[in-house]
C-alpha cells in the first residue's frame, strides 16, 4: 500500500527540528548585542548545545525517511515543479547541516571554552594537530561560512513557506502530509515526550549559578616574578569582574574579571615604571588584561578547577586556574594561583640590564564577594 502521508516520527521530527530552527537563528542574530557578558556567555553556549541537538535531529531524520516510504508526489505537480522541490529540499537540508557542522568546526577551532548542556564540548579531532596561526585563520574564513549560510537558510525557510502555503492554496495534498493536525494518539505522545525532554534540556541549561559582586577593596590580584636570586612581588589594584558560580553548579560558571594594568603596584616606584613600559604591559596600546572563562570543574571539597582564556598585550592564551571557596552566610573568599609563561605574552624580554628573569610568573587571587542572587 502507497503511504499517503508521512510517518508520525518523521512529523514530530520535522516540527521539533523546524521550531529548534526558528529559535536558532533568531538567538543567533541577537546574542551578539548582549551587554551582560555572562549572559552572552551563556546565549552561546545555549546557542551551541541547540544547534549539536538539530545537528543529530537531522541525522537521525534523514537515516529514518531513507529507510521509510514516503508518499508519492500528486499528479498534479508537474515535472518542473518536482524538480522545484526535489532542489529545494536538497538546499534546506545541504544549509542546516553547512551551519551545524561549520558551527562545530568553529567551536573545534576557537581558543574560547564551550559547553554542551553544562558538560566540555566534544572537539572536531582534525583540528587538533593545527598550530593556533592555522587554527585561527580557518576560524575566521568559517564564520563567513556560518554567516552566509544562516542568510541562505533563513531565504530558502521563507520560500518553504511559501510553497507550502501555495500547495495549501490548490488543495493538492502536500500540506497535509506533514501537517501537524493528522498526528496520530502515538505521534502526539511521542511529540509530548520529546517536547518534555527538550524543555528538560533547555531548564537544566538555563540553570542559572549565584551571581557574586566582588569587593574590589578587600580583595587582590597579585604576581610574584623571580630572576637572578630576586623575588618582584606586586598587586593590581584597579579591576572589574562579573562572577557567576554555585557549588551545585560548577558548570554553570561564568567569569570575567578585566584588570587595569596600570593600576600595577609593586611598592617599587622604578619596577613599577619598567612594567609601564612598552616593553612590559604597554598599557598606552594595551590599558587592560582581561580573564573570561565558563564551567568550573570539582577538584576536591571546596576545591575546583577553571579552565579559561587570558589576553594580555593582546594575545589570548587558555589558562587553568585552580581555586577553592569558603562561602557562608552569603559571602564567600575564593582563593586561587596558577603559573603562565610572560614570554608567550609578549611581556617583557628573557634578561633585564645583564639579570636573567624567569619566564614563568605565578598569579594568585584572594577574593572577597557577596551574593547577589540565589
Amino acid at each position: 500500500m502507497i503511504r499517503q502521508d508521512y510517518a508520525a516520527g518523521l512529523k514530530v521530527l520535522h516540527w521539533v527540528i523546524a521550531a529548534l530552527i526558528l529559535f536558532m537563528l533568531g538567538l543567533g542574530w541577537t546574542m551578539g548585542g548582549i551587554e551582560n557578558v555572562v549572559e552572552k556567555i551563556q546565549a552561546y553556549n545555549l546557542h551551541k548545545s541547540l544547534g549539536f541537538t538539530i545537528l543529530a535531529l537531522m541525522v537521525l531524520r534523514v537515516l529514518w525517511r531513507g529507510l521509510t516510504a514516503t508518499p508519492p508526489e500528486p499528479a498534479t505537480m508537474s515535472g518542473l515543479e518536482k524538480l522545484g522541490a526535489a532542489l529545494g529540499h536538497l538546499a534546506l537540508y545541504g544549509l542546516i547541516f553547512l551551519i551545524a557542522v561549520s558551527g562545530w568546526a568553529l567551536i573545534s577551532t576557537s581558543d574560547k571554552p564551550s559547553l554542551l548542556f553544562g558538560q566540555p564540548f566534544p572537539l572536531l579531532p582534525w583540528f587538533a594537530a593545527l598550530g593556533p596561526d592555522e587554527k585561527k585563520s580557518i576560524h575566521h574564513a568559517l564564520e563567513e561560512v556560518h554567516e552566509f549560510a544562516a542568510f541562505g537558510l533563513a531565504g530558502m525557510i521563507g520560500l518553504h513557506v511559501l510553497a507550502t502555503i501555495w500547495h495549501a492554496i490548490r488543495g493538492d495534498g502536500i500540506w497535509s502530509r506533514m501537517a501537524p493536525r493528522f498526528f496520530g494518539r502515538s505521534a502526539a505522545a511521542a511529540f509530548a515526550v520529546m517536547a518534555a525532554g527538550s524543555v528538560a534540556l533547555l531548564g537544566a541549561n538555563d540553570a542559572r549559578a549565584t551571581e557574586w559582586s566582588v569587593d574590589p577593596q578587600k580583595s587582590a590580584i597579585a604576581f610574584e616574578a623571580t630572576g637572578s636570586g630576586f623575588t618582584t612581588k606586586g598587586t593590581f589594584r584597579a579591576f572589574k569582574s562579573e562572577v557567576e558560580f554555585d557549588p551545585a553548579l560548577p558548570e554553570q560558571t561564568s567569569v570575567r574579571v578585566l584588570i587595569d594594568v596600570r593600576s600595577v603596584n609593586t611598592g617599587q616606584a622604578d619596577v613599577d615604571q619598567a612594567l609601564l613600559s612598552p616593553d612590559f604591559f604597554d598599557p598606552a596600546r594595551f590599558p587592560t588584561a582581561e580573564f573570561v572563562a565558563s564551567g568550573a570543574k570539582p577538584a576536591g571539597k571546596g576545591k575546583y578547577v577553571l579552565a579559561g582564556r587570558l589576553t594580555l598585550r593582546g594575545v589570548a592564551k587558555p589558562v587553568s586556574l585552580p581555586f577553592s571557596i569558603a562561602a557562608a552566610n552569603g559571602a564567600a573568599s575564593v582563593k586561587g594561583e596558577t603559573v603562565i609563561d610572560r614570554l608567550e605574552y609578549g611581556v617583557g624580554p628573557q634578561s633585564v640590564a645583564g639579570y636573567a628573569v624567569e619566564k614563568d610568573v605565578k598569579l594568585s587571587i584572594d577574593l572577597a564577594a557577596l551574593k547577589l542572587t540565589n
